[in-house]
């Protein structure tokens, strides 16, 4: 079930860097190197498999944007808050 905007906010406040922005959860992180990033997103990529849940992915470098929302409920679910829970624990 797709969440409302005040349940949105209330449920990132126990995830600081993340924002919502354009209907999306988006996050931002910066790495040492490309080595660091790149470990970072393959275990990431276990994670999406193991919630069978998926992110859009940017990657340059030591940088990785992350967007994420629930494209079958058309926005941002529980489902989401699971994923960002799992990876923010990386």
């Amino acid at each position: 079930m797709k969440l409302t905007p005040d349940q949105i906010q209330q449920s990132l406040q126990a995830h600081p860097a993340w924002r919502y922005e354009d209907g999306q959860l988006v996050r931002a992180y910066t790495f040492r190197n490309f080595k660091e990033a790149f470990a970072f997103l393959a275990t990431a990529a276990l994670v999406s498999e193991q919630l069978d849940h998926h992110a859009e992915i940017w990657n340059v470098y030591n940088r990785v944007t992350l967007k994420l929302s629930t494209h079958d409920a058309g926005g941002v679910t529980e489902k989401d808050f699971r994923w960002i829970a799992l990876v923010d624990g990386l």
